[in-house]
């Protein structure tokens, strides 16, 4: 696990959630997605402890940045497959790093970044894969990171393949 360090007040790193075999309950494919260290939650997040992560998050007395509660509600809220409560998450997430008014404007560049590219697995379970890839192009021009850069060339990927084979499958049926 990959862990990057963001100024936020006091110093947050960044944890990358790739799907795997603790995060069994929405499948992300292999899309990544972000959390905030040291955010109530977190941890039982990442050891897919979902409904649990996202009690601890919403029920913490802990002062938390509305940026980094957002991130993780996305995160367990997708992960959960809790669609309808995630959008609103993550919507959330891409608004608030656009308010933060501690951190620079490269900073705040890469929080967006990792926001929308959240969002964007997100849209790819709701089977809207214009609206993921829109999220992961501009998180990617927002911030080359490798998370950002890994979704953006999967979904790519993935794109031409499907766009490959229904080429295929107009030459045959001419």
């Amino acid at each position: 696990m990959k862990a990057r360090s963001v100024k936020l007040g006091s110093t947050l790193a960044l944890m990358l959630m790739a799907s795997g075999s603790f995060l069994a309950s929405a499948n992300t494919n292999g899309y990544k997605m972000v959390l905030i260290e040291d955010t109530p939650g977190v941890a039982a997040l990442q050891a897919g402890q979902f409904d649990q992560g996202i009690t601890e998050t919403l029920n913490s007395s802990v002062e938390v940045d509305n940026f980094s509660r957002q991130m993780s509600l996305c995160v367990g809220f997708t992960k959960s497959a809790q669609l309808d409560k995630a959008a609103t998450a993550c919507d959330s997430a891409v608004s608030a790093a656009q308010q933060l008014h501690l951190v620079s404007s490269s900073e705040k560049r890469e929080m967006r970044a990792y926001a929308l590219t959240n969002r964007g697995v997100l849209r790819l379970l709701q089977n809207n894969n214009l609206a993921a890839l829109a999220d992961f192009s501009r998180a990617a021009e927002l911030n080359r990171s490798d998370v950002n850069l890994h979704n953006l060339q999967r979904l790519e990927l993935a794109l031409n393949k499907a766009n490959n084979g229904l080429d295929l499958a107009m030459v045959s049926a001419d």
